[in-house]
C-alpha cells in the first residue's frame, strides 16, 4: 500500500494532469483513460485514487477551497487593516489572465455540477464559503469603524463574490472587452461605494 505521502502526491498529480488535459479536451467526454495517459499509467492505477470522472472533478473543484478560501484566509489573517485585507481579498479571488490554467480547470469541474446545486453540497459550498470570507473582512471593518456599511455585509458579500466569478469567468473566456484590469477596477468600485472607504492598492 503506498505511503499517506506518496498518496498525496500521487493526488496530486493525476489533478495537475487533468487540468492539463480539460484544457484541450471537452470535460463532458474526458476519461480516467485519458487522464492515465497523461501520466503513464494504467486506468486502474488512477481509478485506486478517484473510482470515477465524477469523484476527480468533484475534487478538482474542491481546489477553489484552498486557492481561493485557505490561502486568501491565511493573507488576510496577517493583515490588520480591513481595507488592505478587502482589496487583497479582491484582487486574488480574480484569474491571473486568460491563460490561468487551474481557474479554467476549476470553473469547468464546477460547472460540470450541472444545474443541481442542491445535490451537490460539495460544489455549493465553495461559494458561500468565499462569501463567508468576504462578510468576516466587512463585518470586521464595520466594528473596527474602518467601513461604514450601506447595506448587510452578507448582501455585499454575495455580491462581491458573484462579481468575482463572473468577471473571473469572463476573463479566462476570454472576452476582449473585460480583462483582470477592467474586473478589478469594477470589484474595487463597488466595494468602495458598499463600504465607504477608500481601499488601498492590493
Amino acid at each position: 500500500m503506498a505511503r499517506p505521502v506518496r498518496r498525496a502526491q500521487r493526488r496530486t498529480e493525476i489533478l495537475d494532469a487533468a487540468i492539463t488535459l480539460i484544457e484541450t479536451h471537452d470535460v463532458a467526454e474526458l476519461r480516467l483513460a485519458d487522464v492515465a495517459d497523461e501520466l503513464g499509467l494504467t486506468a486502474n492505477a488512477v481509478r485506486y485514487y478517484f473510482k470515477d470522472m465524477d469523484q476527480l472533478l468533484s475534487e478538482l473543484a474542491q481546489r477553489s477551497d484552498t486557492r481561493f478560501y485557505d490561502d486568501r484566509l491565511e493573507a488576510v489573517e496577517r493583515l490588520d487593516d480591513a481595507r488592505a485585507q478587502l482589496a487583497l481579498t479582491i484582487a486574488t479571488g480574480l484569474p491571473a489572465g486568460p491563460e490561468d490554467a487551474e481557474w479554467r480547470a476549476i470553473w469547468r469541474a464546477v460547472l460540470a455540477a450541472g444545474f443541481e446545486l442542491d445535490n451537490r453540497p460539495d460544489v455549493q459550498h465553495i461559494y458561500h464559503r468565499q462569501v463567508d470570507l468576504y462578510a468576516q473582512i466587512l463585518t470586521g471593518g464595520a466594528d473596527s469603524g474602518a467601513f461604514t456599511l450601506h447595506s448587510p455585509a452578507r448582501d455585499v458579500a454575495m455580491t462581491l463574490m458573484s462579481m468575482e466569478d463572473y468577471f473571473g469567468y469572463r476573463i479566462v473566456a476570454r472576452d476582449p472587452a473585460l480583462d483582470r484590469k477592467t474586473a478589478l477596477r469594477l470589484m474595487r468600485s463597488y466595494a468602495e461605494l458598499a463600504t465607504g472607504a477608500t481601499l488601498p492598492s492590493a
